[in-house]
């Protein structure tokens, strides 16, 4: 136990089902991810271009997913609705392998980021019900690392079967990415709280679903909660900061700066197994600290991180490549501070008869924020390689002094894990 403790771990008796499904769902999350795009093209015939507008209008399609989710959550458990995201996406999964119509496409896709939109919200409402008091963020640490293991694994897993394969490659692929759904679905359907007692902590009740007669309320109460929203307003930022890791360093690596492709792949790498390694160990080392000080301290390192990018010159390769690992390891220590602290913090805050409501809100912002960021990096990235990184920076240092106007209004209990022992 003293090595678990060590090692930042939470006490998963009793939750093991649990965690055997965030793996498999991850294992197939990578069997595909890599490929979501080529897919389309390769396997279907479709141009790039139409691909292209057809994810895009997916994802502003299920936009509402969310928050509609949100009340679900809610009124009929955590539980059910990830089982029920699940059950979406073998539908999906197994349904692109029986067309090729491009609005077909497009409607199967629209239904698929529902199903996503519906599993984040509910798997951190769940960890939220199942996770000791006091261990919440290492619960959501060790989460991320699992799904990053399992998502790299996939990956390589993914890339061996279409390197085999072909276009039979890609299908195997896909129906093995319905069938991990199926399984983790039926791993989470067969857990039962019985031998868990719910956390004590802040983020009040478990959410209805689970004890019938919860109070009831809506999203008018949510919206209400002012500190909640200068925290959402802190959500879409680190999403703005995350998604800058896959959807514009590649670019302003080899486009902007015109360094060698194998560049990002080594970056992402670097990143890939910090967070495997040192996840739950960080989120150990500074759940005694206020969450608004470590976002802070988070915002600060990813401006360093952003600055050091944009520093980066394409005349010498090897002194370019130093740079570039040099911010990749400032990001990842952002990241590893940031993941887990506002997801916990998220969850300390809502009432918990209205988890669901304040978890879809978050979900939203996550959203929006993959609808805006592939237009507003590469605008900017056209118009100067260093801007993308100047607007982060300022992104940045607004969330900095919004989390020090929460850091002043927010009771000491949503600010702070209790850590017993």
């Amino acid at each position: 136990m003293a090595v678990i403790d060590t090692l930042g771990l939470p006490n998963t008796k009793g939750r093991k089902p649990l965690i055997v499904a965030q793996i498999v769902d991850a294992l197939g999350t990578g069997l595909f991810l890599p490929f979501a795009v080529v897919y389309f093209h390769a396997a279907k015939g479709i141009p790039l271009t139409t691909v292209g507008l057809m994810l895009s209008v997916g994802a502003l399609l299920s936009l509402p997913a969310g928050p509609l989710g949100g009340p679900l959550i809610d009124r009929i458990g955590p539980r059910r609705v990830l089982i029920a995201s699940n059950l979406i996406r073998v539908l999906t999964f197994t349904a692109y392998v029986f067309t090729d119509t491009p609005w077909q496409l497009v409607v199967l896709v629209t239904v698929t980021l529902w199903g996503d939109s519906l599993f984040r919200p509910a798997v951190a409402a769940l960890v939220a019900q199942v996770a000791d008091d006091g261990h919440r963020a290492r619960w959501y640490a060790m989460d991320r690392s699992l799904r990053n293991v399992g998502i790299g694994v996939g990956g390589l897993v993914g890339s061996t079967l279409v390197g085999w394969g072909g276009t039979s490659g890609y299908t195997a692929v896909v129906v093995l990415n319905a069938v991990s759904f199926l399984l983790a679905a039926g791993l989470v359907a067969s857990w039962r709280r019985t031998a868990v007692l719910p956390p004590v902590g802040g983020g009040g009740p478990a959410p209805a679903g689970d004890a019938p007669g919860q109070p009831r309320g809506g999203y008018r109460e949510v919206l209400a909660d002012r500190a909640f929203l200068g925290v959402l307003a802190t959500v879409c930022v680190f999403a703005l900061c995350d998604l800058a890791l896959t959807m514009l360093l590649s670019a302003y690596v080899i486009e902007a700066r015109g360094l060698p492709a194998w560049q990002p792949g080594m970056l992402f790498a670097i990143n890939t197994v910090m967070v495997m390694l040192a996840q739950t160990a960080v989120a150990r080392a500074v759940e005694r600290y206020r969450r608004t000080r470590v976002l802070q301290v988070a915002s600060v390192l990813w401006m360093v991180s952003f600055a050091l990018f944009a520093a980066v010159s394409g005349e010498h390769v090897g002194l370019a490549f130093g740079g570039l690992v040099l911010g990749m390891v400032v990001f990842t220590v952002a990241e590893l501070l940031q993941a887990p602290t506002s997801s916990a913090l998220t969850v300390a805050i809502a009432a918990g008869h209205l988890r669901g409501r304040y978890l879809g809100l978050e979900e939203l912002m996550w959203s929006l924020a993959r609808v805006m960021a592939p237009t507003v990096f590469t605008w900017l990235l056209a118009r100067g390689a260093g801007l993308p990184w100047f607007a982060l920076c300022l992104c940045c240092l607004a969330a900095v002094v919004v989390l020090q106007r929460l850091h002043r209004v927010l009771p000491a209990h949503v600010q702070r894990e209790t850590v017993h022992g």
